[in-house]
């Protein structure tokens, strides 16, 4: 089977520059088209937006700070050998007098032109930020940005236009500005947006860092053994009561707060009043935190259809096996078609991450013997992947365990039992022995297995070979054999022919 990657040619080196109302920021984006690593991801806060509800201007100090910024940026761009830069300006810039001053500034200044987006725009990128790291969502955008909210519908992979709210929390530093009268703010400029009844009760897909730090939260209090926010889910009301808890408390209640910077902690209270009416108005079944947004949104928007359509987990998965596994990710293609008579009866959901497992299946091949099997698990659930959820990502990282060890155990299995079912933890066994096996009786190298079959008819394994290699069949190839058997709870047999 080829291999995707080398199919889709080398990625370009992208930097996106988002100017928004707290902060200004570069994420330079590269090594795979449709699974791009961060090789740079630099922010400041400048605050651009502070004080602009009641002058109407830009902050003098944010102006400042933004323009030392951007030039730094620029510099990076330069140093780094960006391919394509895509600047845009959000909802400050957009609202203030002295916007298009700001604009022509940095553009003079810095050499950098900056789009500034209207509403309907970076609600459109927000929703793409979403569908960039999970393809399949279906509901509600929720964008948190310093100055608006964005909202947007998402579904079948595409975007419906947008609306943007003046309710970020930097319209509501006031004094006065009490969580009561923060959610009354926010329903009504929810109220005429109509459209948000047909979404009601629909997933809501949460986008912003101040939000973000809410999951940070809950994951923390909950001892939960996942510290990833992309694709973390929180049901309607568990959400309700910490957005309550978080609404009344002053921002010096939650220093102890960890991985959550100060600066978010100063607003957190202020966007949870915003978050509480969001909720009373739609209702979600549950919220979904994504870690991409309008950045991510932004590079997706620069890809081209073909680039669009390939899966970012199998990506991501042929970009880490074609750096790090001995003969690249092909072979991981062949050991899953090898293995596929074990896993007839499989759904297509289900053989996609048997897929991912395969191509990650030789990873951990570097490492010490003693450490492959826990390197190859943490290395699996640690990495930046896109298109999968927790339970998926548990379960590939499993899967690739027992690639390596039966007996590895501890804290590895133990952490991921909140995670998976029983039933997925004896398929990630089962699928583990089994390209065990495969990596084994081939070397790992790509054609090795051509001739050899695996065959289970429900009370035995057999292994055919051709007659000229049964010879070269040792005790390791046997000892598997009958390691994977014991997974099916039936004997083995090898067959030569």
């Amino acid at each position: 089977m080829p291999d995707t990657i080398a199919a889709l040619g080398a990625a370009e080196r992208i930097a996106v520059i988002d100017v928004g109302s707290n902060s200004v920021r570069l994420v330079i984006f590269g090594d795979c088209a449709r699974a791009p690593l961060n090789m740079l991801n630099e922010r400041a806060f400048c605050a651009l937006g502070k004080g602009l509800p009641e002058t109407g201007h830009l902050s003098p100090e944010g102006v400042q700070s933004a323009i030392a910024t951007l030039k730094r940026f620029a510099w990076m761009m330069q140093v780094t050998g960006v391919d394509r830069t895509v600047a845009f300006a959000t909802s400050a810039v957009r609202d203030a007098v002295d916007g298009p001053e700001f604009v022509e500034r940095v553009s003079s200044e810095c050499g950098i032109d900056l789009e500034v987006l209207s509403g309907e725009g970076e609600s459109r990128l927000a929703a793409f930020g979403v569908l960039f790291g999970l393809p399949e969502a279906k509901g509600i955008v929720g964008d948190l940005g310093g100055s608006s909210l964005e909202l947007a519908a998402i579904g079948n992979g595409k975007a419906e236009p947008g609306v943007t709210l003046p309710v970020g929390p930097l319209r509501f530093q006031a004094e006065d500005a009490e969580s009561g009268a923060i959610r009354k703010a926010v329903r009504a400029a929810l109220k005429p947006v109509e459209w948000l009844e047909d979404v009601r009760g629909h997933d809501f897909y949460v986008v912003g860092g101040t939000w973000r730090a809410l999951a940070k939260l809950d994951i923390q209090r909950r001892g939960y053994p996942l510290h990833i926010v992309q694709g973390y889910e929180m049901p309607l009301r568990r959400a309700e009561d910490l957005v309550d808890l978080i609404s009344h408390q002053s921002p010096e209640s939650l220093t102890h707060a960890e991985n959550v910077s100060k600066r978010r902690l100063q607003v957190l209270p202020l966007a949870c009043s915003v978050l509480a009416a969001v909720l009373e108005k739609l209702q979600p079944k549950r919220l979904v935190f994504s870690a991409h947004g309008v950045r991510e949104g932004a590079y997706l928007d620069t890809l081209g259809a073909a680039d669009r359509r390939v899966d970012p987990l199998i990506a991501a998965a042929e970009t880490m096996a074609a750096q790090e596994a001995r003969f690249g990710s092909a072979i991981g293609h062949e050991i899953f078609e090898w293995c596929q008579p074990l896993f007839a009866d499989e759904s297509p959901a289900d053989a996609r991450l048997r897929l991912v497992a395969s191509i990650l299946s030789d990873i951990g091949w570097r490492m010490h013997p003693d450490y492959r099997a826990t390197h190859a698990f943490r290395r699996v659930l640690r990495a930046p992947l896109l298109g999968v959820d927790h339970t998926e990502r548990a379960f590939v990282a499993t899967t690739v365990l027992r690639r390596y060890s039966h007996k590895a155990s501890g804290d590895a299995v133990e952490e991921m039992e909140a995670l998976l079912s029983e039933d997925m933890i004896k398929q990630a066994s089962r699928i583990g022995a089994a390209m065990r096996l495969a990596q084994t009786l081939g070397c790992g190298a790509p054609a090795a297995l051509n001739g050899a079959r695996i065959a289970h008819d429900g009370e035995e394994l057999l292994l055919t070979v051709p007659g000229h290699l049964r010879d070269l069949i040792g005790e390791t190839v046997e000892s598997r054999l009958k390691r994977l058997a014991q997974n099916f709870n039936c004997s083995a047999r090898i067959e030569s022919v």
